[in-house]
């Protein structure tokens, strides 16, 4: 503890372990001037009330230790928005639970039974876009693609396409090239794809929005590492290229998909 003469400002080196608990006076050796040193104890009381003010103050307590991530939500339609006004959140998201139970149980009778040889997909299989695009483009690309019957997904920054990627696996991922650039979204889920396992990523169909490319050009999908790269010029004929891009690549898989026994994506 070091204290400074008010007097003579003296420097007063003090051993710490050897103060006392309470206020004390110590006299300057140099000028003879008294010097009141405050209490380093704190009472029960006042720490009890720090402890409280502090704890309602931090975010860190605040949180909740397993807290679930966040997570892009469902893109909704005007149709299915005023069908959801009818039904209670509670209902609605026990529906969704018994929905991914009875679609889990087909699959594996599917396996089972032999019926799905990968030479279709199933018609209440819908499958699974996340959209990672910047705010100009996020209703462009999620409503014809809900409408071509597409479960939409729409990611309004990095944490929310993470969160969505790792809850449950996609089908697609639609990322446009200026997403959420402040947290560099496009690099955090261009790595999070790259980090599949081979058998993840096969079944995952990678598609790039960008400038300076032409649509559907096989050549820049390969540089660029996705399957599909679409020019924003054309992003209106998205779900036309996509569907396209998919049976061709259904095509590419097929005895692949009939070897392991999975349907396509």
């Amino acid at each position: 503890m070091v204290l400074i003469c008010s007097k003579c400002e003296a420097r007063l080196q003090l051993d710490e372990a050897k103060t006392p608990s309470g206020p004390f006076t110590v006299r300057c050796p140099k000028c003879q001037t008294s010097v009141n040193v405050p209490g380093t104890a704190v009472s029960g009381e006042a720490a009890i009330s720090e402890a409280a003010n502090w704890s309602e103050t931090s975010p860190a307590l605040n949180r909740l230790p397993f807290e679930r991530p966040a997570t892009a939500p469902r893109f909704s339609t005007g149709a299915e928005e005023a069908e959801t006004t009818t039904t209670s959140q509670g209902a609605t998201t026990g529906l969704n639970e018994l929905t991914k139970l009875l679609a889990d149980a087909i699959r594996q009778s599917e396996a089972r039974t032999g019926a799905g040889r990968g030479r279709t997909r199933p018609a209440w299989d819908r499958r699974k876009v996340l959209v990672c695009a910047s705010p100009a483009y996020r209703e462009v690309i999620a409503r014809p693609l809900a409408d071509n019957d597409y479960e939409v997904f729409v990611a309004e920054n990095m944490a929310q396409g993470l969160g969505r990627m790792r809850e449950e696996r996609m089908d697609v991922v639609v990322l446009d090239a200026n997403f959420d650039p402040l947290e560099q979204g496009v690099a955090f889920i261009t790595r999070e794809v790259r980090l599949l396992r081979p058998s993840e990523r096969r079944r995952l169909f990678f598609v790039y929005l960008t400038s300076g490319v032409r649509t559907m050009d096989l050549h820049a999908a390969f540089l660029q590492n996705v399957n599909l790269v679409v020019n924003p010029s054309d992003v209106e004929q998205l779900p036309e290229a996509l569907d396209i891009s998919l049976r061709h690549y259904n095509e590419l898989y097929r005895d692949f998909s009939c070897a392991l026994d999975i349907s396509p994506i």
